[in-house]
């Protein structure tokens, strides 16, 4: 019988970036508004292989990035693995903002993707805003529920790889097209 994985809020994973470092995140919240997935806390520092968790001291680092995934594939799959729980899961995530182009450019060629964004935040609806202000150019993180191999790549390289629309790959980081 499979053994069933359970998370919870609060829990810190470790992801192996290619036997040269340490990545740590955490899962802070459920967004019922993005397929119920987790959101997980993504922290900036890289640790050396031998570092022994302290979570605490994780937990209080700088939090790179925000992203909606499936804890349990990347468990499965031996991407991450589970180190301990906090209880300080911050407040950041409260405020996180999650954008997306609208699906329908995918049916009508003709649409603008600079002009047709979705944003929110965690178990708010998503807001139709048009075209999407310069200011949320550093403040918004990619919508959508993103694959744990995808979360792993943005891990290993500072930015998710693959094309979206809507979004660039700038200076090494993703960032959305607003012009």
């Amino acid at each position: 019988m499979a053994k069933r994985i359970v998370t919870r809020i609060g829990n810190v994973f470790c992801a192996e970036i290619d036997n040269e470092c340490k990545r740590f995140f955490q899962y802070v919240a459920n967004d019922l508004e993005e397929l119920n997935s987790s959101v997980i806390r993504v922290f900036k520092t890289k640790y050396p292989m031998d570092y022994k968790p302290k979570i605490e001291e994780i937990v209080r680092d700088e939090v790179e990035f925000y992203a909606h995934t499936i804890l349990k594939f990347g468990i499965v799959f031996n991407a991450w693995y589970k180190v301990g729980t906090s209880k300080n899961i911050g407040e950041g995530h409260k405020e996180a903002l999650f954008g997306s182009v609208s699906l329908d450019i995918y049916e009508n060629p003709n649409m603008n993707p600079i002009e047709n964004w979705f944003i929110g935040k965690i178990n708010q609806p998503r807001i139709f805003v048009g075209r999407l202000n310069k200011e949320y150019t550093d403040k918004v993180n990619r919508g959508g529920v993103i694959p744990y191999v995808d979360i792993i790549n943005r891990l290993k390289f500072g930015y998710f790889k693959y094309k979206l629309s809507g979004w660039k790959i700038e200076n090494g980081k993703n960032v959305p097209i607003i012009e």
